[in-house]
């Protein structure tokens, strides 16, 4: 669904700043960029700054007015920086995301909109925008350059998207019961050559057992841990 969803950038006048954001787009997932009116080249430097994004700034289709690049869209949202007179109500990234996400599964074209980077849209272009959005900040210092505010909308989406981050955490094998059993047990053996003494063994154990279910060991954690125990057992032995 992600592929309805089409990154407008407006009288873009830094090469770097297509490169950044084209690389900011494809680690969301996002890859359709739109260039109305670019007066910055597509050229080595931004080519350089995509990093292995170049794709997404080779397949870039430019264009000569906001009109075409939103002919075939539902949904366009204007970024901006500040309420503007005669527009529509001005939401986060947060709140239009259902809206987009309304739109995108039903097949419809979604556009995000962003003005050049000295003056951001002009009044022309935000009123060819349904839908303004503004990205909340400090009010007495902020200033985003046109790359983060692409990857701030473009996380927000994605994250909501597949927030998933399972394809971090594979090889990772977490501890089962009989691991922490073993622990258990390892250390009730070497609190006894300790001659630790408490006035309820039972209780102990279970403050031990609460530890070892809020650490969520993994296992190779739980293979240095008994490492560990027996060479205090030896030395305690």
């Amino acid at each position: 669904m992600l592929n309805n969803i089409k990154i407008v950038l407006c009288n873009t006048s830094h090469n770097g700043n297509i490169g950044s954001a084209a690389r900011a787009m494809k680690t969301m997932g996002i890859t359709n960029l739109i260039l109305v009116n670019p007066t910055a080249a597509l050229d080595d430097h931004a080519i350089a700054l995509a990093c292995n994004a170049s794709d997404v700034v080779r397949n870039a289709k430019i264009v000569t007015s906001l009109d075409e690049a939103l002919s075939d869209t539902v949904l366009a949202i204007g970024l901006s920086a500040r309420k503007r007179e005669y527009t529509p109500h001005l939401s986060t990234p947060k709140e239009i995301l259902p809206e987009i996400f309304t739109s995108i599964a039903g097949g419809n074209k979604v556009a995000i909109v962003f003005g050049s980077e000295k003056f951001g849209l002009s009044i022309e272009e935000v009123e060819k925008c349904n839908r303004l959005v503004t990205i909340p900040g400090n009010p007495e210092y902020f200033s985003l350059n046109l790359a983060q505010a692409v990857q701030i909308m473009c996380y927000e989406i994605y994250s909501q998207y597949n927030g998933s981050v399972a394809h971090l955490e594979q090889g990772i094998e977490p501890a089962n019961f009989a691991d922490n059993q073993g622990i258990l047990n390892h250390l009730e053996t070497i609190l006894n050559l300790a001659n630790y003494k408490n006035k309820d063994n039972k209780q102990t154990r279970r403050k031990l057992q609460n530890i070892l279910h809020k650490a969520q060991l993994e296992r190779d954690e739980v293979d240095l841990l008994r490492g560990i125990l027996k060479a205090i057992e030896i030395k305690l032995n």
